[in-house]
């Protein structure tokens, strides 16, 4: 009887029909030079074994535990691998031992054929664990559960939390007892290595399924990771002749900022030398001159980048390349792709058409013209910049009679949420609480924006002691006229009330201000769990 075993399994692309066309540079020299082959004809219709041996070496750990034990033994390790790779229902298949998938070319290998495979396998209400990607907080994280669970018991955001890797076990199914599926698809049952030609004969028929748009998995059509290198490098290009020819594809974000306040904002690069108060594709443009003509992917990948100085002095200038800087969209054989802190996703047309309809519907314009924030110039006369979110928002409460809450913290002992700030800029009379923020260019700062003035208005709207407290701050930084009026204000809860969020940027090159897609999702769906609540939402711009 077959042992119980756990394998890998990789797919080449289409096309690939040469074994040694699975391997990198490196190994197919390795190969050349010496390699050492195995033929078989008992798995598929045909494999060869190719085995990798590395130069006996010395333990790494071994001088360290020299430094307390004497007379220890001279002695080298051997590390070795294989990779076995064979042709069975007219595609070549790989399967590696050890370290062997380290030989891999990951351009010539189906890099969603083990995801594909597993969620056309598992059942979404069985899963193990899932490895996802959040667009909106740029955080990349694994679920696990000691037990199966169902998919939406993970907290899985249709659209926020990418399925990077799915694992589970299968029931009732003689493909496999457990799958874990990503590039690779990784299979463990009670088999004999032969009998991988079978599993792979019959993973291929689920790869090109689609039974998943039935389940939940559906979530993956809607924005997918872009993990091909190939299709990597076309977009990369692609990017660059949109820069080039001057289109409105893109924008420049700092990815990651600090919350302290960002002062000036620079280009980098050779021959560019740009202190700017505004974070904008034109200024780079601006700052190549005639070298725009001739930019290309590695300038962008490498050379060029944008970095940031803060109010801070004692914290160092942040630094980024100005792919790792773009967001924004583009369309490639006609399907539809978006750039995020250097990662390409693809995205769903209809989605992407219901995300931009909720952020037109909550855009609100102003019925004045609003304070502008101050733009100053350093001493030397050679940076250009804007006073601090507080100076802007401490300007704001003055002009328009509201109280500025900027910097002052909550806290109820006890409470999950001890310590936040409820807004920037409250407005009693008008029932808003207003967050405020510089700049709508990066992603993961707007949508811990959004999270943010969600979160607080569930603890206002949620725990009697910090609507309590809040009225004693206001009594405390204004007087007791006002926080009478915000008693009162209250007496009905917050129905009524509107959550703002006021974004001071530049308009886009069309005249219209945007944010990057990926917080627009946020902002979707933290308006409707604010909507859920009964309070209203509202964006609004303030022009630079």
């Amino acid at each position: 009887m077959a042992k119980s075993k756990t394998l890998t399994l990789y797919l080449a692309k289409e096309g690939v029909n040469d074994f040694k066309d699975v391997f990198s540079d490196n190994a197919q020299k390795t190969i050349e030079a010496g390699g050492e082959i195995f033929h078989s004809e008992k798995l598929g219709d045909s494999a060869t074994a190719y085995i990798f041996r590395n130069p006996p070496s010395k333990p790494k750990w071994l001088p360290a535990l020299g430094e307390i034990i004497d007379g220890l033994p001279e002695f080298t390790n051997l590390t070795s691998c294989a990779v076995v790779v064979f042709k069975h229902a007219e595609r070549v298949w790989i399967i590696p031992f050890a370290h062997g998938w380290t030989f891999i070319n990951d351009e010539r290998i189906v890099m969603d054929f083990g995801l594909k495979v597993a969620i056309n396998s598992l059942s979404d209400e069985k899963v193990r664990r899932i490895d996802s990607n959040h667009l909106g907080e740029a955080m990349k994280g694994a679920l696990q559960s000691a037990f199966q669970r169902d998919l939406q018991s993970f907290g899985i955001d249709e659209a926020l939390d990418l399925v990077r890797r799915v694992s589970g076990r299968i029931e009732g199914d003689d493909f496999a007892k457990s799958l874990s599926g990503a590039t690779s698809l990784k299979v463990t049952k009670e088999m004999d290595l032969s009998e991988m030609a079978d599993i792979a004969e019959e993973a291929i028929s689920r790869y090109n399924s689609d039974a998943y748009k039935k389940t939940a998995f559906e979530i993956i059509d809607k924005v997918r990771p872009v993990p091909d290198r190939t299709l990597q490098n076309q977009l990369d290009q692609k990017a660059v002749e949109s820069i080039r020819d001057g289109r409105d594809d893109f924008e420049l974000s700092l990815p990651g900022w600090s919350e302290d306040d960002v002062v000036y904002y620079g280009l980098y690069g050779p021959g560019i030398r740009d202190r700017l108060p505004d974070l904008l594709l034109e200024n780079y443009r601006n700052a190549l001159g005639e070298k725009l003509k001739t930019l290309n992917v590695e300038q962008i990948a490498k050379k060029h980048g944008v970095l940031a100085e803060f109010s801070n002095d004692a914290q160092s200038k942040q630094r980024s390349s100005i792919k790792k800087s773009l967001v924004g969209s583009i369309t490639l054989d006609g399907k539809l792709y978006a750039i995020s802190e250097g990662e390409w996703y693809r995205l769903d047309e209809q989605f992407k058409k219901a995300i931009d309809d909720a952020f037109k519907k909550l855009i609100e314009d102003w019925p004045a013209p609003p304070l502008k924030i101050i733009k100053k110039v350093s001493e030397d006369g050679k940076k250009t910049g804007y006073e601090t979110e507080l100076a802007y928002n401490q300007r704001c409460a003055e002009e328009y009679d509201q109280i500025c809450l900027d910097q002052e913290i909550f806290s109820i002992a006890g409470e999950q949420h001890n310590k936040l700030e409820l807004c920037d800029l409250l407005d009693i009379d008008g029932r808003r609480l207003i967050h405020v923020k510089k700049s709508s260019r990066q992603s993961s700062v707007l949508s811990h924006f959004f999270k943010q003035g969600s979160n607080s208005a569930k603890v206002l709207a949620t725990i009697p002691e910090m609507r309590e407290q809040l009225i004693e701050k206001i009594r405390e930084l204004s007087d007791d006229k006002a926080a009478e009026s915000l008693t009162a204000a209250l007496e009905h809860d917050f129905r009524g009330w509107t959550i703002e969020f006021h974004i001071i940027d530049a308009p886009r090159n069309d005249g219209e201000f945007r944010i990057p897609f990926f917080s627009r999702i946020t902002l979707r769906d933290e308006a409707r769990n604010l909507g859920a609540m009964q309070f209203k939402v509202a964006l609004r711009f303030i022009p630079t």
